[in-house]
């Protein structure tokens, strides 16, 4: 069965129910949201701002395939919005339900690549969801470990927030650019291993202690730029997710290979405990990256 329901925090879902054997529970998936973009579409901001773009666009790009701007055909035009969360992914509030893939806002806040989140998941969830049905674990908290706090997800939310257009803040026109520049240009000198993980969205502590080091000693001018275009409560938020983010990193490397021998001597309820704290250690260090 499906049926069309709206979030709470306005994310348009389908909400699908799975069964196994007498016990079930509703998975909430996304669906397309063609309702968001009619409305971004009717909406005076929205308006503006595409035309605000096609008239900005003619500054930096005078032909699109060789073909003057003036002389494009309109046929129709798309656009839309990626809202992010600060505080994803969102843990189960109640029983029998769990949101995966965009709906739980597992989402890159950086890339916005829900369907690379969702990849890079699903061999966690569609285990730990087959574990939660076979021993009818459905019960808010037990469907919440599988939607764990992820320092890494956490800490690249100010990512995106550093590089939100926000003329209130005074930072000089070029900073997203410069920061962008400056931050890639570290992880090439740095090598594959720092900048291969960042570009499929992985968040890791080492190549991110060596990007951050690299950008503050090699271009100390753009911190106060970024201390302003963020604000000092964000950056000290997020200084707990990354000090998190090692915390996480030293777990998973090194409490992990102890632990997992004996999981299989646990009772079942304290056994899938367990795995599920062993996944959010190695997925929210990014250490499930190959």
């Amino acid at each position: 069965m499906s049926y069309l329901v709206v979030h709470p925090q306005s994310r348009l879902e389908t909400l699908s129910c799975s069964t196994f054997g007498r016990h079930f529970l509703l998975v909430l998936v996304p669906k397309i949201g063609l309702l968001i973009c009619l409305l971004m579409l009717l909406h005076e901001k929205g308006v503006q701002s595409w035309k605000s773009y096609w008239k900005t666009i003619g500054i930096y790009c005078l032909t699109i395939r060789g073909v003057p701007l003036d002389k494009l055909e309109i046929l129709r035009v798309i656009f839309g919005i990626f809202p992010t969360y600060s505080d994803s992914p969102l843990p189960s509030a109640f029983d029998r339900i769990i949101q995966v893939g965009d709906a739980s806002g597992i989402q890159s806040p950086v890339s916005f690549g829900g369907f690379g989140s969702m990849t890079r998941h699903i061999s966690r969830l569609s285990n730990g969801i087959n574990e939660a049905l076979a021993e009818n674990f459905l019960d808010s908290y037990s469907l919440g470990l599988l939607n764990p706090y992820m320092p890494n997800l956490r800490a690249s939310w100010m990512f995106q927030r550093a590089m939100s257009a926000n003329p209130r803040t005074g930072v000089p026109p070029t900073f997203i650019n410069e920061l962008l520049y400056f931050n890639f240009q570290a992880m090439q000198s740095l090598g594959d291993s720092v900048l291969r993980p960042f570009l499929q969205d992985v968040i890791q502590f080492g190549p991110l202690v060596k990007t951050l080091g690299s950008v503050m000693l090699t271009q100390p001018q753009i911190l106060p730029s970024i201390f302003k275009q963020v604000g000092i409560g964000v950056i000290l938020d997020w200084f707990v997710h990354f000090l998190m983010l090692g915390y996480y990193t030293f777990l998973s490397s090194y409490i992990d290979p102890v632990i997992r021998p004996w999981i299989k001597f646990f009772p079942g309820r304290k056994r899938y405990e367990v795995k599920r704290y062993l996944e959010a250690w190695m997925y929210g260090s990014g250490l499930d990256y190959e």
